[in-house]
């Protein structure tokens, strides 16, 4: 196995966690630039990964330049073969690790048994992780929740069966399936979980300052944390938190005025891959995040939510600048 997992999450950032339609190349190379380390790959189907070729979306999404290392590949599945098959195919493209998702909530992933569905299945994900471990050249991680709802909580016996066969370290989201994003995460399980297995534990959940990063290390006595939605709209969160562990003083935000140059950059090179529609279509989203809390910026989502085009994104965003400039809001 090439690589140690200590080697790969560090004490003084960090981590970008998968988001679907969200962590592509290009947003997770904004998020490497302000700090981020490691990052990963949205989550990819096992199943259509290993039965497609080059050009289908599952090997599209694990598409990633050398800047962005280091690098996880997620995969999703309930097939320890299929998963490591896929594992073994991955490897040609050279990932730093390999991530198994046991922590997706949503119905589409649960409904056909993986993601979180396989807490409610211990000895299955187990038998993943194993397989997987077995035939993997990387180090293998496995992202999980508390359980699938608050009488099954069983993140500590998931956590210690991932470990005993292979599992390099454990990400743990503290929040149960049925919560899916809502409530707050129990941060003491992820203590739990740090004192019954002897690798890495990575806390993941609510940590929207620099502060929080902190505070969880404080709290659950782990070394690596974890930023996923966070991340949205706020990439400098990374700086932030690498900035704050090291006891400096925190670089201002980015005034709103250049922080929308970042998805007005990842449009224009997302439309060099995908046709420009699709590109607009799918960026809409990151505009509003960019633009939260701006002033005027209610409506500046509204005129973003009816371009079509590039050129008409742009106008958009150089008007609101403009009015952002007139308020004095630019620094």
């Amino acid at each position: 196995m090439a690589g140690k997992i200590e080697d790969i999450f560090r004490t003084d950032r960090a981590a970008l966690a998968p988001l679907a339609g969200v962590t592509d190349s290009l947003f997770r190379k904004i998020c490497v630039g302000f700090g981020a380390c490691p990052v990963m790959t949205e989550m990819v189907s096992s199943e259509g990964y290993i039965r497609t070729n080059e050009q289908n979306k599952s090997t599209g999404l694990l598409q990633y330049s050398e800047s962005e290392r280091p690098i996880g590949f997620q995969f999703f599945g309930a097939n320890p073969e299929v998963m490591a098959a896929a594992a073994e195919k991955a490897h040609d493209l050279k990932p730093d690790f390999i991530d198994i998702n046991a922590g997706c909530p949503v119905k589409k992933v649960i409904s056909k048994g993986s993601g979180s569905a396989l807490m409610r299945d211990p000895q299955l994900l187990a038998k993943i992780v194993g397989k997987v471990a077995g035939v993997s050249k990387v180090p293998v991680t496995v992202k999980i929740r508390s359980g699938w709802d608050h009488s099954s909580i069983n993140a500590v016996e998931v956590a210690q069966r991932c470990v005993d066969v292979g599992a390099c370290a454990v990400i743990v989201h503290p929040r149960t399936r049925s919560e899916l994003f809502g409530g707050h995460s129990d941060w003491s399980l992820i203590r739990e979980v740090r004192e019954a297995v002897s690798v890495p534990v990575i806390g993941s959940g609510d940590i929207i300052t620099h502060e929080d990063a902190l505070r969880m290390k404080q709290e659950t006595g782990i070394d690596h944390v974890m930023v996923g939605r966070s991340a949205m709209g706020n990439p400098w969160i990374f700086r932030e938190i690498a900035e704050y562990l090291a006891g400096k003083k925190l670089t201002p935000p980015l005034p709103f005025g250049e922080r929308l140059d970042l998805p007005l950059g990842h449009l224009e090179q997302l439309a060099e891959n995908i046709q420009e529609r699709f590109a607009v279509f799918k960026m809409r989203k990151f505009f509003g995040w960019y633009s939260k809390g701006a002033i005027g910026g209610a409506v500046f989502r509204q005129n973003i939510f009816k371009d079509e085009t590039i050129e008409e994104v742009r106008n958009t965003v150089l008007s609101f600048k403009e009015e952002l400039e007139k308020q004095h809001v630019i620094g």
